[in-house]
């Protein structure tokens, strides 16, 4: 099969680009909105929807208090379509931030005939996002929940790992974390999200020394960078 699809030519790039890496829709928002730009040649047909964390799930089978307008849109190259998101108002917890996920799923357009009359594969390109819906009301701030966060050192698998708790009602993403210096420092490096109220164990490449202090970075609402430093206990 390998040797089949390496010599047959491919429509494989994908042409929407979402501007931003994440949603936030704060319950005192009337709406959101996302633009998707089409970057490539063609035209290109979109669908958008919610989901709630399982990506196979059929749309049209997920129930979510959102309305998404348009749910299909075709964007001509060099243009751009605005996605508005409303709250509908049926219950979320209000003492925590609820995570879901917003696709876009980009169609290929229809082949050419001289594409038709050849071996030719084109793919459907389906891009997701962190949407948090952030109720009103919720102590503290996002930007202040890595603070917050306590660390403490375990293993898994017999190797050094770290156990990070969040208090917060806001959910945390880190992207790495070390502790100590240089080429003796003990790395996590894959990435995480630690829930409102629970807790993640990272594995370390090294072996970690309690009583110490990680650094550790986590992205903000816009998707930014941010590097911290905390008490191992």
């Amino acid at each position: 099969m390998l040797a089949l699809v390496a010599i047959l030519p491919f429509a494989a790039n994908a042409s929407v680009v979402v501007a931003g890496t994440r949603v936030v829709y704060n319950a005192t928002d009337s709406e959101v909105t996302l633009k998707l730009s089409n970057a490539g040649k063609s035209p290109a047909l979109t669908q958008v929807w919610l989901d709630k964390g399982d990506p196979k799930v059929d749309p049209a089978q997920i129930d979510l208090p959102f309305v998404l307008t348009p749910p299909f849109a075709r964007i001509d190259p060099g243009k751009a379509q605005t996605v508005r998101i409303a709250y509908t108002g049926e219950a979320l917890p209000k003492d925590r931030e609820t995570l879901l996920w917003f696709n876009v799923l980009e169609v290929p357009p229809k082949p050419t005939e001289a594409q038709a009359g050849a071996n030719y594969v084109q793919l459907a390109f389906r891009s997701r996002l962190k949407f948090f819906f952030r109720p009103q009301g919720l102590p503290g701030s996002a930007d202040d929940a890595p603070g917050k966060l306590t660390w403490r050192l375990s293993s898994q698998g017999g190797k050094s790992a770290l156990v990070v708790s969040n208090p917060t009602p806001y959910h945390v993403t880190i992207i790495d974390a070390h502790v100590g210096e240089g080429e003796h420092a003990a790395r996590f490096d894959e990435g995480g999200m630690v829930p409102p109220g629970g807790e993640l164990t990272l594995p370390l490449s090294g072996k970690a020394t309690a009583n110490g202090q990680v650094s550790f970075t986590t992205l903000n609402d816009y998707g930014g960078p941010t590097k911290h430093e905390a008490a191992i206990h």
